[in-house]
């Protein structure tokens, strides 16, 4: 019993030699965030991406945000605005939409040699029901969306490569 016991301990021991506490390292220590283009016709979404961006990425520990190691290039590429019908009569007057954004990242490091993802989409989707001002609660939405986005950013740049 006390062979089975000591073979097991020294399995245990061997197999946690190499964990380390914590998440795994980054690639990059700093990270750029280049200002974000908009290719959509919705205009301002930009401003509201790059403050999402930012935020997710200083809530990391492991890195801070300003020039240094890494650079993150961001373009909003597409918005959708989708009516569907949730009765058989209504087909031609929309009171739900399905709001769509769409964007495309490309993070490299050591002064654009390295690169640790290339024009990958990124996209996040809500439903909107108009009660009043459409526009107003259009606008509402995207906060919601890009943080989304953001936090799907932030995982994707700091993940262990």
């Amino acid at each position: 019993m006390r062979k089975i016991f000591a073979a097991f301990v020294g399995l245990c021991l061997a197999g946690c030699s190499s964990y380390q506490l914590g998440a795994p390292k980054t690639a990059f220590r700093s990270i750029e965030v280049a200002p974000i283009r908009n290719s959509t016709p919705r205009p301002g979404t930009h401003a509201v991406l790059q403050g999402k961006i930012t935020e997710a990425l200083a809530a990391d520990p492991r890195i801070k945000i300003g020039t240094g190691d890494a650079v993150l290039s961001t373009e909003v590429t597409q918005y959708r605005r989708e009516g569907f019908t949730t009765k058989t009569g209504d087909a031609y007057t929309y009171t739900s939409y399905r709001v769509t954004f769409v964007v495309r990242c490309s993070l490299t490091t050591d002064s654009g040699r390295r690169v640790l993802f290339k024009d990958r989409d990124f996209s996040s989707v809500a439903t909107l029901q108009l009660a009043g001002d459409s526009a107003a609660e259009e606008l509402s939405l995207a906060p919601t969306l890009f943080a989304n986005i953001a936090s799907q950013i932030r995982e994707a740049a700091t993940t262990a490569w």
